[in-house]
């Protein structure tokens, strides 16, 4: 009995499958509305940095997914540049059970478009005669791990007493 347990749980592991089908910017937008002034004042910039993503199902096992990426730089209280980067992705996953498609999709996937978008937001900083950000690393996993309590902890609210 053990023996067949086994061998379906390496049948299922043989079958899923995640498959990066296509990368690509769905949306690119950059501003510096001080320019060219802001290129003469004191670059002593103070960065904000929004990170987020949504997912979009194409079909049974294909997934759009697009993460985005926002800064805004000001040098006192002026707006130096505002970027916003939006970096799709299609998935195709298959033979994964719902916690792990989920885990999939906010992870593993989210990993995988991080770089193209942080190389995005980069360009088009240089591009704009900025430095580049250089964003460092993204824990995705707990980021995932938060989404996942503050769901719990959404739900537990809702509960009748």
């Amino acid at each position: 009995m053990a023996d067949n347990e086994q061998a379906n749980s390496q049948t299922d592991a043989e079958s899923a499958s995640l498959q990066v089908r296509k990368i690509y910017i769905k949306d690119a937008s950059f501003e510096s509305p001080s320019a060219p002034a802001i290129f003469t004042a004191n670059w002593d910039p103070a960065l904000a940095v929004d990170v987020d993503h949504e997912i979009n199902i194409l079909s049974d096992d294909t997934y759009d997914l697009v993460l985005t990426i926002r800064a805004q730089a000001t040098v006192e209280d002026t707006t130096a540049f505002l970027v916003e980067v939006q970096q799709g992705g299609i998935f195709f996953i298959t033979g994964h059970t719902e916690d792990q498609l989920q885990r999939r999709l906010n992870v593993y996937c989210l990993r995988v478009l991080y770089p193209y978008a942080c190389a995005a937001v980069d360009s088009l900083l240089v591009k704009g005669g900025f430095p580049p950000i250089h964003l460092g690393p993204i824990n995705f996993d707990a980021r995932y791990r938060q989404m996942l309590e503050q769901a719990g902890a959404r739900n537990h609210d809702d509960e009748p007493e």
